[in-house]
């Protein structure tokens, strides 16, 4: 299995967030194969500025340029969840194992509320033959907002399975 880091737009981002968008369709130049894992990774156009955002899906599906309506050297990706790897492994999930899962989410989300906080004050900032970017400080100080009431929601679900 190999995971395939992909830039990704933030309109389509945020599809495939809601669970909207279930398919990419990408230059067919890494050897992607069903289940492998794709990491799509939010990027800004208008910044040129990765956002910190991440979203792991597994390939379920491929059509390539052999199949009907794939244009020649493209591919259709169809995707879906990561199912968890220890429930996987086991066919069961542990409690201990759901806290743990929990605590790491809260970690990557902390994390990423970190970076986009400074993404955020980088654009608040004048510098030196630039003026402060105040749209992009904002969208960068709501996707902190958001990734810190993600790891808020993963650290109270985690005391919550380990109370249980």
């Amino acid at each position: 299995m190999n995971r395939h880091e992909l830039k990704t737009w933030p309109q389509y981002f945020a599809a495939v967030r809601l669970g909207k968008k279930r398919f990419e369709i990408r230059r067919n130049d890494r050897d992607f194969a069903v289940g492998d894992i794709l990491v799509l990774r939010e990027f800004d156009p208008e910044s040129q500025v990765y956002t910190g955002q991440t979203e792991d899906r597994l390939i379920t599906f491929l059509l390539s340029e052999e199949d009907y309506g794939v244009i020649h050297g493209f591919v259709a990706i169809g995707f879906g969840e990561v199912p968890h790897p220890d429930a996987l492994a086991e066919g069961v999930l542990t409690a201990d194992q759901l806290a743990q899962w929990h605590e790491t989410q809260a970690s990557n989300a902390a994390l990423r509320g970190q970076d986009a906080r400074k993404v955020s004050a980088s654009y608040a900032a004048p510098t030196t033959g630039r003026q402060a970017m105040s749209v992009a400080a904002d969208r960068h100080a709501g996707v902190a907002a958001a990734a810190e009431a993600e790891a808020a929601f993963h650290s109270a679900a985690a005391r919550i399975v380990r109370k249980a």
